[in-house]
């Protein structure tokens, strides 16, 4: 994982000099700090990454014009790991966060996850809400839902697809779901953001670090 680690902190470096020295020291050093938490993140959640890119990109105020104001569910960036406080440990974290993001289109049963980072049931949903912060239940609807929204701009799947992509039983589910997590209907959100938006550059670096 060198290279990509290398690769978020030269992102990072390449938009800060491209702003011509422009950053004060605060900026940069929150900007160098968020290069950090994208490189960290690599070796669980790739996702993750991409919320450090495009808070990057919202720092340097390079976002693109088309993407400006997209609402995208945030999904909360996760730690090392904390097992000195009862949460999991980082191998423990990255079992369970390389389990969600390759099943995301799949049920995820809280069993499971209990069982990659070889927790009791009880124990691990503990553990789970002390290092990330949310239920994983709460956890896995953001991923899907903000990746239902990354589909929803980037292709013309109909509802139903992203819905079945994302691992939501079916449209209904994948509707109910999103208006509670976004405050309207996917159909409605798509029609407001998907019309003006392109990839911005924190897409292509993202893309690029998931190979």
């Amino acid at each position: 994982m060198d290279q990509y680690a290398q690769g978020a902190d030269a992102y990072a470096a390449e938009q800060i000099g491209a702003k011509h020295g422009g950053a004060d020291g605060g900026q940069a050093e929150r900007l160098m700090s968020l290069a950090i938490n994208a490189r960290d993140a690599l070796d669980f959640d790739l996702s993750a990454v991409r919320e450090y890119l495009e808070e990057i990109t919202s720092v340097l105020g390079i976002m693109d014009p088309g993407r400006e104001g997209v609402e995208l569910v945030s999904v909360t960036p996760v730690a090392r790991g904390c097992p000195g406080k009862g949460g999991l440990t980082p191998w423990q974290l990255k079992q369970v966060m390389d389990h969600i993001e390759k099943g995301l289109a799949l049920p995820i049963l809280l069993k499971e996850l209990a069982e990659v980072s070889r927790l009791s049931y009880s124990y691990f949903a503990r553990a789970f809400k002390v290092t990330v912060g949310e239920t994983p239940r709460d956890f896995v609807a953001k991923k899907r839902i903000r990746r239902a929204q990354m589909l929803m701009l980037s292709t013309n799947d109909t509802l139903s697809e992203v819905a079945c992509a994302c691992g939501f039983c079916d449209q209904a589910h994948f509707s109910r779901i999103f208006r509670r997590l976004v405050g309207e209907t996917p159909l409605r959100w798509r029609r407001t953001w998907k019309r003006n938006w392109h990839p911005g550059p924190q897409d292509t670096v993202a893309a690029r670090l998931a190979q």
